[in-house]
Formats: structure tokens, sequence, C-alpha cells
């Protein structure tokens, strides 16, 4: 695969661990800085709180297990940081101040997803 994400940094929010490697791997190998993976929305936050560089943009699953990423994403919103949401139940089902943003429903295809990161990147850049 090509550099099409060279120097994109993504972060990862991710509750499904094979997913989540999958991502961070095409994601590499299509030039991106992956600086993390969180499978919670503690673990999210916290990086958030202290991140190793800012992210150019999040990869955001909406479903964490037994809680919604939206507290995660009104945080994202609140510090101008860009973010694609990632769901398995259909984008009707997204709550509506974030229909707006891009979505990417499950099973998607991870060129897919790399498309919409970098149109994100490159409008940053």
């Amino acid at each position: 695969m090509d550099a099409a994400l060279s120097g994109c940094r993504v972060y990862i929010v991710e509750d499904n661990y094979l997913l989540a490697m999958t991502l961070s791997e095409v994601l590499e190998d299509a030039g991106a800085e992956v600086l993390g993976v969180g499978a919670t929305l503690q673990e999210a936050q916290t990086f958030l709180a202290a991140p190793p560089q800012r992210p150019d943009v999040v990869v955001l699953d909406i479903h964490l297990r037994s809680e919604t990423s939206y507290p995660f994403a009104d945080l994202l919103a609140e510090s101008d940081i860009p973010f694609v949401l990632t769901t398995g139940y259909g984008k009707s089902t997204v709550e509506a101040r974030f229909r707006d943003r891009p979505i990417c429903s499950k099973p998607f295809s991870p060129m897919a997803l790399c498309k919409v990161i970098a149109s994100i990147c490159k409008k940053q850049g």
C-alpha cells in the first residue's frame, strides 16, 4: 500500500482487540503513525488528558462493551480534534448531534476508512 496517510497521527478507540490490531496495522501500512489504541471510555479519556502527541484524527467505535463513546466524542469536539465514528448498528442509530461527522458502518473496508482519514488529514495540512 502506498503512503497515503504519511505523517497523519491517528488514535484508535475500539473494544474488539482483533479489529483494533487490524486497523492499526492497515493504517501503519498506509503511512499513518498510530499513537495508541484504547478499548474503553476511560482509556480514551486518559489518553486525551496527556497524549504523546496530538492526534490528527481519532477512529472512534461508538459502542464500547457496556458504554458508548459519546462522552469522548464530546471531548474531541471541544478540543477540535476530528474523529471518524464506527458502528455495527447503522448510521441511523448515531446520535443526531454526531450525524454530520464521518461514519463508517461495520463491516467496512479498511481502504474506505483510509480514504476518510486521508481526507481529514489533508484538510488539516
